[in-house]
Formats: C-alpha cells, sequence, structure tokens
C-alpha cells in the first residue's frame, strides 16, 4: 500500500498552475436529524406556552374583574373588586369601633352600621392581620369553611350596599330578601312558639 500525499509549494511565478494555497481542513460538524431538531424546539415552546398560560376559565374570570374594577372606578366607587371596599391604608380602627359600639352607635341605621363594619373589617385585616368575621381562640381555628362564609357574608353586605345607593330602607329590604334565618336557635325559637304547623 502506498500512500500519496500532495505536497503543495508555493508557486511564486505562478506557472506551474493549479491552486497556490494548501487545502484547508474542513471541520465537520455532527450533522443533526431535522426532526429532533423541530421536535427539541416544539417541546421548549410548549414548555414555555404553559408557563406563561392561564385557563380559560381563570382568563374569563380576571377579564370579569377587571370590567367591574374599570365600571367601580368610572363611577367613583372605588371598590376592590372582590366585593369589599377599599379603605385607606391607616383607617382609624379605634374610631370605627367607637362609631359601631359607642354610646352613639344606636343612631346608626341599617345601611350606616353595616358599611362601617365593613369598613372596620377590612381595616383589621390590614392592620392587625386576622379577619375579625372568623372564629378565633386558644383552641380555635378558622378553617377554609369559615373563611368561605365569611367572605360570602361580606359580599352579601357589599352587594347590598352598592345595590342601596344610600338608601337605607332599601338596603335593609335588600338584606332581608338575601339572608335567611336557618340557625338552631332561630329555629328552636320559631317551634316554641308554635310558629311552624303540622
Amino acid at each position: 500500500m502506498y500512500l500519496v500525499r500532495k505536497f503543495y509549494s508555493p508557486d511564486p511565478d505562478g506557472s506551474a498552475g493549479g491552486n497556490t494555497e494548501p487545502e484547508k481542513k474542513q471541520e465537520k460538524q455532527p450533522a443533526k436529524k431535522p426532526e429532533e431538531t423541530d421536535n427539541v424546539a416544539l417541546a421548549k415552546a410548549l414548555k414555555e406556552t404553559r408557563e406563561n398560560s392561564v385557563s380559560k376559565e381563570e382568563y374569563e374570570k380576571l377579564q370579569k374583574e377587571n370590567k367591574e374594577l374599570v365600571a367601580q372606578i368610572i363611577n367613583g366607587e372605588g371598590g376592590a373588586g372582590n366585593g369589599q371596599t377599599i379603605t385607606p391604608e391607616k383607617a382609624d380602627i379605634k374610631a370605627l369601633r367607637e362609631k359601631l359600639y359607642g354610646a352613639k352607635s344606636n343612631e346608626l341605621s341599617n345601611l350606616e352600621f353595616c358599611k362601617t363594619t365593613l369598613e372596620l373589617r377590612n381595616a383589621v385585616i390590614a392592620q392587625e392581620g386576622y379577619d375579625p368575621f372568623l372564629p378565633y381562640g386558644e383552641k380555635i381555628k378558622p378553617t377554609a369553611q369559615d373563611i368561605e362564609k365569611a367572605d360570602a357574608v361580606a359580599k352579601v353586605f357589599q352587594e347590598c350596599i352598592d345595590e342601596a345607593k344610600g338608601d337605607s330602607e332599601i338596603f335593609t329590604a335588600l338584606l332581608q330578601s338575601k339572608t335567611n334565618n336557618d340557625s338552631p336557635s332561630f329555629l328552636a325559637h320559631l317551634k316554641s312558639i308554635g310558629a311552624f304547623k303540622k
């Protein structure tokens, strides 16, 4: 076996002809299959899309809340979008408590009482970190159901306040129409006075 190797030497006058520069070796890169690169790119794009996406239900919910907030801002109501009013960051909790439970609390209409109650709740949550609508104690901790019910009460209050548009009688009627008194003690009282007939 013979090994043949070409030697290129520069030809100063160019009479020998041919290429005067040595051959450059081309680096071989591993050939990637087009399907492999396409699949990897698609997988990365899909992963990125999933990370930056929300479900249709969440999107529609957020869109609805956004519309409500815009409507509240336009109407000057300044709601928080979840049925609660926005209160100043440093609402005077002591003054709100005095208004609700002080000597002049008897003078409050149902509407004023519920508005002040919601203001106090929001201020206590923001400043003191707990919800006064929830049960607390040494052996009592609020459950998810307790939180849901407290939020439902606040939401009904706020809906009635918004719909009443400043009229306490309308507020009271709306609140009575949206709430049921089905507590065991109330039902027992109704039975004891013969309100239920067989």
